[in-house]
Formats: C-alpha cells, structure tokens, sequence
C-alpha cells in the first residue's frame, strides 16, 4: 500500500471516529484503535490532530467537487446551478457524514485562526464557483441584470448551510424533496422575466 493510500486508510478512521464519536473525543489513541493499530502508525502520517482533522476536511472538499462535476455534466442554464447546489446538500442518507464532519470541523476551528482561515478559503472556493455560474447565467439572460452575483453565491451557500446543518440535527425536518424545493424557491427570485 503506497503513502498516500495509508493516508487516506487513516484520515478515513479519523472519520469514521468524528462521526462516531464527535470531534472533541477524537484522539490520535480512538484512531488508532479505529485502525487496530498503534499510535505510532497515526503519527507517522499525520503530525498532530489538527494536521489529520485538516486532511479530513479536504477529503470532504474533494468528494463535494466530485459530486459537483457529476451532477452537472451535460446541463446547462438553471437546471446546471440546481444540480451544483444540490450536489452540496445530504439528500441521501450517505450525505450525512459529510455533514458531520464539515460541522465538527466548524466547531473545532473556533480558537484556531489557522484552522479558520483554512475553512475561509474552502467558502471563498465555494463562493468564487458559484459567482462564476451565476454570471453565466446572467450574461445568458437567464437571470436578473441586477442581480449581485456575491451576495447570492453566499445567500446560496447560507442556504445549504442551514440545511445541512438542519439534517444533522433534526432529518425529519428536511427531506429530500423539501431541501430541493427551498434551493427552486430561492433561485426562482433570481429568474429573468419572460
């Protein structure tokens, strides 16, 4: 098995713990024992919790992107900006843990500028691709002129956020259909008049 792939073994552990667990209890000892390993092994390929906490986070980002490209690929126009923000919302039972972790994440970082700073670049990643949708929207006549592309890019992000967030807590309150529909309500206010 090659570094990296005993990388990802270990920070899949480390999630699998935070999810059990929650982030607070998360130590290098409960991942190891996740692994049926020493501590030694964990260190070896991530420093501290942080560092592996981080990497963790990044996996997250990663599937998220994934998810993103496939839902969108072959659509175009308002169709194409759905299925983006949908991508980004636990519509499925195995969307949860992501939710989990990103929230735990959340919550860890409060205290540790780096770790908020590395959250700050992740939303502003998040914010910069959906600004770029919305003005091809725009320029496509699909949306308002008006519209200020960054006020909605993060009104969208707030939106699957607090929905997100929501499912984690309380999933009985955001089914499936209900999450799409408040994602179509809130980009109906954006559409061009016919």
């Amino acid at each position: 098995m090659s570094y990296g792939d005993r990388r990802v073994e270990v920070a899949s552990a480390a999630w699998r713990v935070i999810v059990r667990e929650g982030l607070d209890r998360t130590s290098m000892r409960a991942i190891a024992a996740e692994l049926g390993s020493s501590t030694g092994v964990v260190t070896h390929y991530f420093r501290d919790k942080d560092s592996l906490t981080l990497f963790a986070l990044e996996r997250v980002f990663e599937k998220l992107f994934e998810d993103i490209k496939a839902n969108t690929e072959g659509r175009e126009g308002i169709e194409r900006l759905e299925q983006m923000i949908f991508a980004a919302l636990p519509l499925e039972a195995c969307g949860i843990p992501g939710w989990q972790v990103w929230i735990a994440f959340l919550g860890y970082s409060i205290g540790r500028q780096h770790l908020v700073q590395e959250h700050r670049k992740r939303y502003d990643l998040l914010s910069k691709i959906i600004c770029e949708e919305l003005a091809d929207l725009q320029i496509a006549k699909l949306i308002r002129d008006d519209v200020d592309l960054k006020l909605e890019a993060n009104a969208l992000i707030a939106l699957v956020d607090g929905i997100g967030t929501g499912v984690v807590i309380n999933p009985e309150q955001f089914p499936p259909d209900q999450q799409r529909y408040l994602v179509r309500r809130h980009i109906k206010t954006l559409l061009a008049k016919s």
